[in-house]
């Protein structure tokens, strides 16, 4: 899934860095269970199913069997899994267009109409949305039709819902979080305040970064009660008159009861790492902890969290692996 906003560029420079991160991957995974299943970037899961690309080849692995396939597609980002189906960014051929792939017969089609650069396609049942040129675009496979459903970017879709981030669709306020019901037509307002950006939907819930400060925070809209609550902390000051807060919003996922994010800073709302938050408890855990200023891009279907490199911040291809995590395999941990 797709991250803009007003994010800060950091970059893996120093070789020591790089070392002790190393390290602490090295440890940390065999204390916690957790496996390196490739090399690149963007993963995503869904069922027994993980993807994730490295610009050149997508990367396809069965969580079943721990077996792997590559298929060639140069020029490959964004990767999004529903079931059966792939999608993706491709510019194999220079131009941009979303790939759709059929696991099961291993063939290929493109999305070739109103894709640009910045295309990053979301997947639910038949239904494929993107944006291109500030505008969000709907293509239903099962029978290849394609209209366009707002002003926007950055937009997610489960069942017959989309959201996406619009400063332009809203008379009354300069950006937003966007709702579009696929059956009626209508869309509606989610949020207007703060600067909130990457929307991502499961069900009745809606989630968001606000990156109005720093890295950002986590807020969640329930559809049904029209209540919005903070997930993480906004900018703040602890006790002793530091700041802390509004750094867990570089990445945001969601699946039925489960919030996995990125914290990139140490201090009084935790340490920096892969984050889990139980919804119904209203609590996070701590999966995996990294060093301050590492960005990564968690993923949660069911017990399965995944993770790599946020290809944004990272200086090079150190490091740059992906990483699986079951949490019915063992107790969750906290990483210091």
């Amino acid at each position: 899934m797709g991250n803009k906003g007003k994010l800060c560029s950091i970059a893996l420079a120093s070789s020591v860095l790089v070392f002790v991160f190393l390290v602490l991957i090295s440890a940390a995974a065999s204390a916690a269970q957790i496996t390196k299943i490739g090399t690149g970037y963007d993963p995503a899961v869904y069922g027994d199913k993980v993807v994730w690309t490295n610009g050149v080849v997508i990367h396809l692995y069965d969580l079943t069997n721990r077996t792997g396939i590559r298929f060639s597609s140069s020029g490959a980002s964004s990767p999004d899994i529903y079931e059966n189906k792939i999608v993706w960014h491709d510019e194999s051929i220079g131009t941009p267009r979303i790939a759709v792939y059929d696991i099961p017969t291993a063939t290929k089609s493109y999305i070739t109409q109103e894709v640009d650069q910045y295309s990053r396609p979301a997947i639910y049942d038949n239904r494929i949305v993107w944006s291109a040129n500030d505008s969000v675009y709907l293509r239903d496979i099962s029978n290849s039709t394609q209209e366009k459903i707002g002003n926007g970017t950055n937009p997610d879709i489960y069942g017959t819902k989309v959201v996406y981030y619009s400063y332009s669709e809203d008379p009354e306020a300069d950006i937003t979080i966007r709702m579009y019901d696929i059956d009626t037509g209508e869309r509606k307002t989610v949020v207007s305040y703060g600067d909130p950006n990457i929307p991502r939907i499961w069900d009745t819930r809606v989630i968001w970064s606000d990156v109005y400060n720093h890295q950002g925070y986590i807020a969640m809209y329930d559809i049904l009660t029209e209540n919005i609550t903070d997930v993480t902390h906004p900018l703040d000051t602890d006790p002793d008159g530091n700041e802390y807060g509004a750094s867990t919003g570089t990445h945001v996922s969601i699946q039925d009861d489960k919030i996995v994010y990125n914290k990139c800073v140490d201090d009084y709302e935790g340490k920096p790492g892969v984050y889990l938050y139980n919804i119904s408890a209203g609590q996070s855990t701590l999966i995996y902890g990294y060093p301050e200023e590492v960005y990564t891009t968690p993923e949660v279907y069911n017990n399965t969290i995944v993770w790599g490199l946020d290809r944004n911040y990272v200086d090079g291809t150190s490091g740059n692996d992906i990483y699986l995590c079951d949490l019915a395999a063992g107790p969750e941990i906290s990483q210091t």
